[in-house]
């Protein structure tokens, strides 16, 4: 490691270290423009400037762009370096408008800070200045070129590192500006980066654009709960009111970046219809009493139905504490343990991954962007997670290969090799691809029974994928080479035991064999439904039911009276609208516990406003399981500039703070039930988690999953009926995904997440929708199981022939599909043209010969 000395000081690095950063290590901040670690260096801005003495040539070059080198001796403040920085402060100060007091960006700008550090106070410059017209870049990023300083950061971010291509540079010379070719929205999920990392006030944050200056803010580290992967963050908050979500630097998970949904989803926390009152009736009513009511019915029914009568359900989505919280309330109460999933299959993929996982198989953000081979298998990560599309992406921009798997088109910011195979044929694919990459492989014990058990799905299939056969020979000789391969996977529109696969695939690379090869040293990279969803089956373990397992029981003759949901929308969220709907209705009682307003909100009949994440903060386990803490940002209580009082806090100091009535769920139940005690004995995993949440910080995670995972090769005995059932003649798969906007339920509430929901769609391979007669942009009428979606077409030729794509978003109708896959005729697909077509949707219900283009 070299060893060198900065400002008389000496440090030791590692290899390949900048000495900009070897800097920072010793806390001096050398200053900077262009330079980010993550998008490496290109010595823009000429503003790191030092002098070197010793070990490089003697004399001023960039920091960013000299590796340090062992004897080396650098000067930071040498006078040389001082007035050279000085000077580039005066150019790059010659066209700037000099309008600090009203730029979002004072009080922590770079080139403000800049200026003032190097004694430039004197504007010499008395002729015209470069002048621009700004563009129009949608609802997210606000424009200002005239104070641009040409640093490159952004276009660098948004081209090369993220893979946008509607963002760039224009003009020669002194007239370069960055913008769109046309005035519109950035089509990026990743641009409001823009905003955080521009150095000035060129590209600003537009959603809390005037709101507020940065020593206004309350700001506590957090971290963001619209997917699985923990990404950490940094809430702001300005008079009750959540104004900003900032990124938070963290290697192992998302580096310097997040994507929009993480960044924009924080609207549901300050909406004027975020429920703050607890109604018992429609009546609004003091906590004590909503808690009273809702106990006293609770122990009703249970006294005249029995224990079973009583159903809890937290979301997975909620921190560990509510989850806890939950559990005791069950417990407390002698009624079935809490759910935490809304759906049987996604209960089961949850406890598959958790039984699949070990600490060293888990690979987090970090460990993908240094992968060698990606192999994307039965996923989507921009979609379901997208920060994992970035990490994907990084790999892809180091040499990696990155191989999809899957039946949908799956959108990457990168150029993958994709196998588009129907749902059915991908264990089928997947087989022969294994086969071909490590044909001379030498298993043994439990890796060998597993090949045996795959490759055995092959046997007397007469599938013809010649179409796919040289992109088949390309992944396979990526993964035979291999040093540093992850498999990417997910089961929202998979079998809940895909997990088991993909896990057993990612220790299958690790026993390819042959004397000659260096270790090969695999991961697995799961993605998950909620963002405690890991933390949930950790708790639940084998024991309990899903709320479609409680709300919907077969044949007991009892069922549930009443429902206890905490966190969760299940006549939003639920996929079967009208299962749902009836089982709510059966219910005697219906307690809801929720921040936001909601259709199971309106139906309860005692309600009660729940805290959110930057209120009472609390822990999370992420998708590789490393327990993470959020510290709450403010106490809560409604916006000033909702209390009707103006946009500032009243002069006269109140009794308390309005509309302060929500707490979490570990507040409510306490209420609830002051009393109540765990009657079973603290699970393992439970021990574990405890202990953990103990020791996490808001700097540090915990790691949680045990460090051998108790299954390593589960087993595959569902394969081959998926395989055979999935290949019905005369029919097509329907599959509901996730979408990158509008299928997280938070997301999208209030300002300004709703402004990124996409229109519906439907997706179709080309020759299906043109034997369909069907057209691009008709709209399509897609008779489903609990009722009719209706949506509009999408052609795309990157996915797989008879299979129908359903994003998760709202309008599409995805929720009358009943589950996350599901298979119909394709003569049940019509195009809308009147009001005869539901008569004719009628008919083919007992016609399936009936083709759909004779609407």
């Amino acid at each position: 490691m070299p060893r060198l000395t900065i400002d008389g000081r000496a440090v030791e690095v590692p290899a390949g270290t900048k000495v900009i950063d070897a800097a920072e290590q010793l806390g001096i901040m050398i200053p900077r423009f262009c330079y980010l670690k993550s998008l490496g260096a290109v010595g823009a801005c000429r503003m790191c400037a030092v002098k070197f003495l010793e070990g490089h040539k003697k004399d001023l070059d960039m920091s960013c762009m000299v590796d340090a080198r062992d004897g080396m001796v650098v000067s930071t403040d040498h006078p040389d370096a001082v007035a050279f920085r000085a000077q580039v402060i005066e150019w790059l100060m010659l066209d700037h408008p000099h309008d600090c007091p009203i730029c979002d960006e004072g009080g922590h700008c770079l080139l403000q800070d800049t200026t003032v550090s190097g004694g430039h106070s004197l504007r010499n410059y008395r002729g015209p200045k470069r002048t621009y017209e700004n563009q129009y870049l949608g609802p997210l990023i606000e424009h200002e070129m005239n104070r641009c300083i040409h640093c490159y950061r952004c276009v660098r971010f948004y081209r090369e590192y993220a893979g946008g291509t509607d963002f760039g540079t224009f003009g020669i010379a002194g007239r370069v500006t960055y913008q769109r070719f046309e005035p519109g929205r950035l089509e990026s999920p990743f641009s409001g980066n823009l905003g955080e990392i521009c150095p000035t006030g060129t590209l600003t944050d537009k959603p809390s654009r005037y709101r507020a200056r940065r020593w206004d803010l309350e700001r506590k580290p957090s971290v963001c709960t619209h997917c699985s992967l923990g990404c950490n963050t940094l809430a702001a908050v300005r008079y009750r009111e959540v104004l900003r979500v900032e990124n938070r630097l963290n290697e192992a998970i998302n580096g310097d970046f997040l994507c929009d949904r993480g960044r924009y989803g924080f609207g549901y926390a300050s909406m004027p219809e975020r429920p703050r009152t607890a109604l018992v009736d429609g009546r609004s009513v003091s906590p004590e009493e909503g808690t009273g009511a809702a106990m006293d019915r609770l122990k009703a029914i249970i006294a005249a139905h029995g224990p079973e009568s009583v159903a809890v359900h937290a979301s997975s989505r909620c921190t560990l504490e509510d989850l806890f919280a939950a559990k005791r309330l069950a417990d407390g109460l002698g009624v079935p343990a809490p759910s935490f999933f809304l759906t049987e299959d996604e209960r089961l993929a949850c406890l598959n991954v958790a039984a699949s996982l070990d600490a060293d198989l888990a690979w987090n953000l970090e460990q993908v962007r240094k992968a060698d081979m990606v192999l994307v298998l039965g996923a989507d990560p921009l979609s379901e997670a997208p920060m994992a599309a970035l990490a994907v992406r990084q790999a892809a921009r180091s040499g990696a290969t990155v191989a999809v798997l899957d039946p949908r088109p799956v959108d990457l910011p990168c150029e993958p090799i994709k196998l588009p195979v129907r749902r059915g044929l991908l264990p089928v694919v997947l087989a022969k691809l294994l086969g071909r990459a490590f044909i001379e492989a030498d298993f043994q014990g439990e890796a060998l029974a597993f090949w045996r058990e795959l490759q055995s799905i092959t046997e007397g299939r007469a599938e013809d994928f010649s179409e796919l056969s040289a992109e088949l020979d390309e992944v396979a000789h990526a993964l035979a080479r291999a040093e540093r391969p992850v498999v990417v996977c997910s089961a929202t529109a998979m079998p809940a035991q895909w997990p088991v696969l993909a896990a057993g695939v990612a220790r299958l690379l690790r026993r390819k064999g042959g004397d000659d090869r260096v270790e090969v040293r695999s991961g697995l990279f799961c993605l998950l439904p909620r963002a405690d969803s890991l933390g949930a089956a950790l708790l639940a373990g084998g024991d309990g039911a899903s709320l479609e397992g409680r709300l919907m029981p077969g044949g007991d003759g009892r069922g549930v009276k009443a429902f206890v949901c905490i966190g969760a929308d299940p006549l939003g969220e639920y996929p079967g609208v009208q299962a749902m709907e009836e089982a709510v209705g059966k219910l005697d009682l219906l307690v809801c516990v929720d921040c936001a307003p909601s259709a199971t909100w309106s139906k309860a009949q005692v309600a009660l406003p729940m805290n959110t994440i930057f209120e009472t903060g609390g822990c999370l386990v992420d998708n590789h399981g490393s327990l993470q803490r959020a510290e709450p940002v403010f106490a809560g209580g409604l916006p000033v500039i909702q209390d009707g009082h103006g946009s500032h806090p009243p002069r006269t100091p109140g009794a308390g703070i309005p509309g302060n009535d929500p707490r979490g769920a570990t507040g409510w139940i306490d209420l609830l039930a002051p009393d109540a005690e765990g009657h079973t004995a603290p699970s393992a995993a439970e021990e574990r988690l405890r202990t953990a949440m103990a020791e996490a910080t808001a700097e540090r995670g915990v790691p949680v999953l045990p460090s051998e995972a108790p299954v390593r090769f589960g087993s595959l005995d569902w394969l081959a009926p998926f395989v055979t059932a999935g290949q019905e003649e005369g029919r097509c798969d329907v599959l509901v995904t996730g979408s990158t906007f509008g299928a997280d339920r938070l997301a999208n509430l209030g300002e300004p997440g709703e402004t990124l929901l996409p229109d519906p769609r439907v997706l179709m391979h080309p020759l299906d929708a043109a034997a369909m007669r069907f057209e691009e942009g008709q709209t399509i009428l897609i008779p489903l199981a609990q009722g009719v979606a209706r949506t509009v077409l999408r052609r795309r030729e990157d996915m797989a022939r008879n299979t129908v794509v359903l994003p998760r978003t709202p309008g599409s109708g995805w929720r009358f599909a009943g589950g996350m896959a599901a298979t119909i005729s394709m003569n049940r697909l019509w195009r809308e043209q009147g009001d005869e077509d539901r008569a004719a949707m009628a008919r083919a219900d007992t016609d399936d010969s009936c083709p759909g283009g004779n609407l």
